[in-house]
């Protein structure tokens, strides 16, 4: 795969220092397992419950590293093009995101954290193909009435961090039967991780 040029890292840190005094003004932010992010290393996030206009937010805002949200349709739809590269994020263009890919490749290969938050984005490649570790994330009460909107004001928010996971990749990743596989790893490694943060919190759905 050919790279691209890797997003704007100035504008993901800037983006995570507004995030961070804005969202901690307006909700009450849970954070749990935040320091397995660390601060250097390569790291693809998978979000469940990150299907929010601000969930990229969130997760700057609970963070001590820049990450690059990789867009989700909420975003899409609500955010200019020009407004998300200037956050560092990576925009998304069905139905192949290629652009994206090649982005958070760069990014990846760069030792710094990417986040997918929705379900437009496959991983199987990205993680196949560098061998990042990835990160399962747990957002609770991110969302409001419908992913464009935002979860009511000083609601209650709780996000999981799961400890990073190798995968074992045990063939090609440009074979569609390799990437499959990676998928489903992570796919269960993420559903696991969301069954025990709403255990952990009490609280009955994603939603809150």
């Amino acid at each position: 795969m050919i790279l691209a040029e890797p997003p704007s890292w100035t504008g993901a840190a800037h983006a995570r220092n507004l995030s961070s005094a804005a969202l901690r003004l307006g909700y009450s932010l849970g954070v749990h397992g935040a320091h397995h992010v660390g601060s250097i290393g390569p790291l693809v996030m998978v979000c469940r419950g990150g299907e929010g206009l601000l969930a990229g937010s969130i997760l700057q805002a609970t963070v001590t590293r820049p990450v690059h949200v990789v867009a989700n349709e909420a975003m899409g739809a609500t955010l200019g093009e020009g407004v998300m590269q200037k956050a560092g994020m990576i925009p998304v263009h069905p139905p192949f995101a290629i652009d994206a890919q090649r982005q958070a490749m760069a990014a990846v290969l760069d030792d710094r954290a990417v986040a997918v938050t929705g379900s437009g984005f496959p991983v199987g490649y990205l993680l196949a193909a560098t061998g990042a570790p990835v990160m399962a994330v747990t957002m609770i009460g991110a969302v409001g009435r419908v992913p464009t909107d935002p979860p009511r004001p000083r609601s209650r928010i709780e996000v999981y961090y799961a400890e990073p996971v190798r995968l074992a990749v045990a063939d090609d990743p440009l074979r569609p039967a390799t990437r499959a596989a990676v998928e489903e790893q992570v796919r269960q490694i993420v559903a696991d991780h969301a069954e025990e943060s709403l255990r952990r919190s009490g609280r009955r759905g994603l939603e809150g």
